[in-house]
């Protein structure tokens, strides 16, 4: 076959025409990517011209005090507000640096807790053992006065009075206290502190009671601790206390659950796509009666934890029907510090069961006052005066003595007997 050549019109011709097609496929993709991002900023402007509109008769009509920021801030909040759900929700860049540090179970402060009840208004109910409060001679039953000079009547809630006393450790905060017929200031020192979520002590008939404050950060190990301590002392049942707890973590509430439950499903979440996402136990758990109290404000993790112990039928849960919270939340922050707090997934149960707005139903209810709901919240509630718990002693004290009965014993002849 001979070789045939193209002479210079042609090859001109060919690029000229490899020109034009490149340029019209670029042009009409071009064409279309721009419809496409017309068609977007139509949207976007049809979406938002209300909000527009709004804040184009504000700027021109309205005579009261106002910042651009805060208004668009209440907006914000407002259009999370709108979805209906009443555990999303926007926070300011403050409101989120707050929430992290609280969720940490660290906070830099002097290391009080007051009462907010009117009658006790900003009386200080503790102090943290060797906190700065502490070592400057803050005392229980002190109450605050004022804060850098500036009252704390003139505060428009007990958060603004926290952010106040909370700043960067190291810094210098001017405390008024009122004690016995005088006032006294105070040059407290801020530092960080570490706050515990749970407590434990021995009951009688050597029930081990673990008070269970939330699931943020650290509450697992904190919980291992206790547990260990409270079967070294020689616990042979368990009451875990989750009464007044708003929740927490998932990967936390799993690691406890995964010390007293059995091999299995612990919890599953499905996300908005439909997948599922299964959390499991393994197969090393402990063995021994338990008892949960509930109450109406255990939300969240705390009603998971209680409803998981209770399908797999190794705990009795006493008190009152929980909150009723079957979504989890994810907190997606903004580029100024902001952040939506919006419902991501709803969870189910060990044997597939949805809590929302049906929550736990215990296996003894038990109701409380109203009265008695308060004294338990700060913590002036006697065992005595505890009825929840107290129906919580009697069954697990039932639970431990049917686990004994249970057991075999050694006669005299070496042979294995029931106790009678």
């Amino acid at each position: 076959m001979k070789n045939r050549k193209i002479n210079l019109s042609t090859a001109f011709m060919l690029v000229l025409l490899a020109v034009v097609c490149t340029f019209n496929i670029t042009y009409f993709t071009a064409t279309e990517y721009y419809n496409s991002r017309l068609d977007d900023l139509e949207a976007v402007e049809s979406r938002y011209s209300k909000l527009k509109s709004v804040a184009d008769i504000v700027d021109k009509y309205f005579v009261g005090d106002y910042t651009e920021q805060e208004a668009i801030e209440g907006a914000l909040a407002g259009y999370v507000d709108g979805l209906g759900d009443r555990w999303s929700a926007y926070y300011t860049a403050e409101q989120t640096a707050r929430i992290a540090e609280d969720e940490s179970n660290t906070y830099s402060g002097i290391g009080v807790t007051y009462s907010t009840e009117e009658a006790t208004k900003y009386e200080i109910t503790g102090v943290t053992p060797g906190g700065p409060a502490d070592q400057a001679g803050i005392l229980p039953g002190d109450r605050l006065l004022e804060v850098e000079g500036v009252s704390v009547e003139e505060l428009e809630s007990a958060d603004q009075l926290s952010q106040m006393v909370r700043g960067e450790a190291g810094t210098v905060v001017n405390i008024t206290i009122f004690r016995t017929g005088e006032n006294l200031t105070f040059a407290v020192t801020r530092g960080t502190i570490r706050t515990y979520s749970v407590a434990s002590r021995m009951l009688e008939g050597q029930i081990g009671y673990i008070a269970i404050q939330d699931f943020d950060q650290h509450v697992d190990e904190e919980f291992d601790q206790h547990l260990d301590s409270l079967i070294e002392q020689g616990a042979k049942g368990f009451i875990f206390d989750v009464r007044n707890n708003p929740g927490g973590y998932l990967s936390v509430m799993r690691a406890m659950l995964d010390r007293l439950l059995p091999e299995g499903i612990v919890i599953t979440t499905v996300d908005k796509q439909g997948r599922e996402e299964p959390y499991t136990s393994d197969a090393a758990w402990i063995e021994m009666p338990m008892t949960v109290l509930t109450n109406e404000y255990s939300i969240s993790a705390a009603e998971f934890f209680a409803a998981a112990l209770q399908e797999y039928g190794v705990a009795t849960v006493v008190g009152s029907k929980t909150s009723g919270k079957g979504y989890s939340q994810q907190t997606f922050q903004l580029n100024d510090g902001s952040s939506v707090h919006i419902s991501t997934t709803r969870y189910y149960t060990p044997k597939g069961n949805s809590l929302a707005e049906t929550g736990v139903t215990p296996d003894q209810l038990v109701e409380m006052s109203y009265e008695d709901l308060r004294n338990l919240a700060s913590g002036k509630l006697e065992d005595a005066d505890d009825q929840q718990l107290q129906a919580a002693i009697q069954t697990t004290a039932g639970l431990i003595a049917a686990q004994l009965q249970m057991e075999p014993v050694v006669d005299g002849g070496g042979e294995t007997a029931p106790v009678e």
